[in-house]
């Protein structure tokens, strides 16, 4: 399975919570933040370091979409990653591994041991808020869930619905939202219904 897209494809505000593989099948993928920018074309792949916020314009070859995909890579070095941003890092990556848990003040205060309060001070001072986190994360799920490379040459393709519900989105509204608040598109232009019987 990849992220495909027939039509120029414009991603915003992407961050993982490990370093991301971004492999390019077919077409062109521009990778970017406001200090570099990495262009990939087919059989190129670039790795982006953990929680590094970038933006990836994907444009289509001729006549054929674009086609890639995302592979989260272990990290040894997670400290070093972040910007300074400890708590945050570290929530990303819970959130991320059980994006359909029901992440709140409490359940982080929980996790990291002090009150909600302490809890939310934390990602405050790291200049973060949970709610936002949880939906970046949860998109970030959904993306990496739909752009891994498919197992035994599957080439399947996943519904909305599928794709909302494993990334923790209470619905395909909600998802849809999702993308359009933090990425900037539609999920339509990278997620293909199944085709008909």
């Amino acid at each position: 399975m990849a992220l495909v897209s027939d039509h120029p494809l414009h991603l915003l505000g992407l961050r993982f919570p490990l370093r991301l593989r971004v492999t390019v099948r077919q077409g062109y993928v521009t990778l970017h933040n406001e200090i570099a920018t990495k262009k990939l074309g087919s059989g190129d792949s670039f790795v982006v370091p953990a929680f590094l916020r970038f933006a990836c314009d994907v444009m289509p070859g001729r006549g054929k979409p674009a086609v890639f995909t995302l592979a989260l890579e272990d990290d040894d070095a997670q400290a070093s990653h972040g910007g300074g941003k400890r708590w945050s890092q570290a929530l990303t990556q819970h959130i991320f591994d059980t994006p359909q848990g029901k992440w709140t003040a409490a359940r982080l205060a929980n996790l990291w041991q002090v009150t909600p309060h302490k809890a939310r001070a934390r990602l405050f001072a790291e200049g973060e808020a949970l709610l936002s986190l949880v939906r970046e994360q949860r998109l970030a799920h959904a993306l990496h869930a739909v752009g891994q490379a498919g197992r035994d040459g599957e080439q399947g393709e996943r519904d909305l619905a599928q794709v909302a519900a494993g990334s923790g989105f209470a619905s395909i509204p909600a998802f849809c939202d999702a993308c359009v608040d933090v990425a900037g598109v539609r999920p339509s232009l990278f997620l293909r219904g199944p085709a008909p019987g």
